[in-house]
């Protein structure tokens, strides 16, 4: 029984190690979001794509004054890069947003999130 218990401990033990490479730091990345008028967009989510093959995406909850911050998992920030940027909206709202900016292959916008806060402007024309 004894000896039972100690592999049992040996597996759990092994099980709880590293399952991976670490993810590099995130970056604070805060902005908003208005539409060509000026006017901010109110409502979707702003999703980043990493450019050049990179596995981090972001993406963050665009608030009612359009201002959103960005989220990688659970965790706020997103790491240092190129993001493509597109807009994920609710089915009765697409037509208020260009559809460049709707889907991730297609979006035209691209920006870049340097290391330290990020205050971002994203305008859809």
């Amino acid at each position: 029984m004894r000896s039972l218990l100690f592999m049992m401990m040996i597996a759990l033990l092994v099980g709880c190690g590293s399952s991976g490479p670490a993810r590099p730091a995130l970056n604070p990345v805060k902005g908003k979001v208005t539409l060509g008028t000026g006017v901010p967009l109110a409502f979707g989510t702003i999703a980043f794509e990493p450019a050049g093959g990179r596995a981090f995406r972001c993406s963050g909850k665009i608030g009612p004054d359009g201002t959103f911050e960005l989220e990688t998992g659970s965790e706020k920030g997103a790491t240092a890069g190129k993001y493509s940027v597109s807009v994920i909206l609710p089915p009765n709202k697409r037509k208020s947003v260009p559809k460049k900016y709707q889907s991730d292959e297609i979006s035209g916008g691209e920006v870049e999130v340097i290391s330290g806060d990020n205050d971002l402007d994203i305008k859809l024309k």
